[in-house]
């Protein structure tokens, strides 16, 4: 065989490698989606039987109609909700505090438990459609493929072909998510005396803080090493992060800290008490913040926060003269 046929043979050769290792491939996703429609099948006949999907695929189940509004796919919402892998209904995911706990979904608890807000559209297409055919006060239960759900792929926590059940409590539709926020600080405000306010130019937005215990302690500045006991809640009074002055947070300001506290510290001294009133902007902004471990949501995205704030000491100094305030 002169060298001409041997490239030829080697080219031939190498093609029906790749043509058969990717007819092999299609083959294998082909029965990875068969296998995953079969045991959906067996599922929808024995839990739900007579049901019948929507054109999209989708299957629905009204078990409480709202009497409130209907979500567009890009409004954002708050839910209570429960996601289940199917067949076998493994539960993945919930931020409902008793399904977590007995479904050991948070081992380190560390996620903020309650209503979820999310925006609509940026889950998968089953659970975007059926909350576009929910109203405010309804409930549901809504199952679907992988072809609606996670794909081929997954999502990274969930393999490809995983068959969804969501059961969904729909609380509230938001369509302007920040004038949400912001009638949630007006709201606030309504019920302080006395404030003031910073201003960041480089946002443009506002922040409040109040001193609700003065003292002739020392200063922050930046870089100042403080000793802080406080409480972060959400408007509706979860609490997300605490530090009580037993096991108070010593740190220096304007290193890993979110804008808002950068500000506001500046503003007070040793030994003083306030609070901040901190909008999503100078806090964790429009995607919130997660558990880097678990991805665990533990402040939601589009999110105003609250502290309650003690100075404890201000450069390994506290304001002894000051003392806290008389009950």
């Amino acid at each position: 065989m002169n060298n001409r046929s041997n490239i030829l043979y080697v080219a031939i050769t190498i093609s029906a490698f790749f043509l058969a290792t990717a007819c092999t491939e299609e083959t294998a996703e082909e029965d990875k989606g068969a296998q995953e429609q079969r045991f959906f099948d067996i599922y929808r006949a024995s839990r739900y039987p007579g049901s019948e999907p929507l054109e999209s695929g989708l299957y629905f189940l009204e078990n409480s109609v709202g009497a409130g509004v209907a979500p567009d796919t890009n409004d954002w919402v708050m839910v209570k909700h429960v996601c289940y892998v199917i067949p076998d209904e493994h539960i993945y995911e919930s931020y409902i505090e008793n399904v977590a706990e007995d479904n050991n979904l948070d081992p380190g608890e560390v996620a903020l438990y309650g209503p979820f807000k999310m925006q609509n559209g940026s889950r998968n297409e089953g659970l975007t459609e059926g909350l576009t055919l929910m109203r405010e006060g309804g409930e549901a239960t809504m199952f679907f493929t992988s072809k609606l759900g996670f794909g081929e792929i997954g999502n990274g926590k969930l393999p490809g072909y995983t068959s969804l059940k969501y059961e969904v409590e729909l609380l509230e539709v938001i369509p302007d998510i920040d004038l949400y926020e912001q009638a949630k600080i007006d709201s606030y405000m309504d019920t302080v005396a006395v404030s003031d306010t910073i201003h960041d130019p480089i946002t443009d937005v506002v922040m409040y803080y109040m001193i609700d215990h003065e003292t002739d302690g020392t200063a922050i500045g930046v870089d100042s090493v403080v000793a802080v006991a406080y409480k972060g809640y959400l408007a509706d009074g979860r609490v997300f992060d605490e530090s009580i002055v037993e096991d108070s947070a010593t740190f220096t300001v304007g290193e890993g800290i979110i804008p808002g506290w950068q500000f506001g510290l500046q503003r007070m001294k040793a030994g003083e008490k306030g609070r901040f009133v901190i909008p999503y902007q100078l806090a964790y902004g429009e995607e919130g913040s997660k558990d880097p471990t678990s991805g665990l949501m533990t402040i939601p995205p589009y999110e105003t926060l609250f502290f309650d704030i003690e100075i404890l000491s201000v450069n390994g100094e506290s304001d002894d003269e000051g003392g806290a305030p008389e009950e």
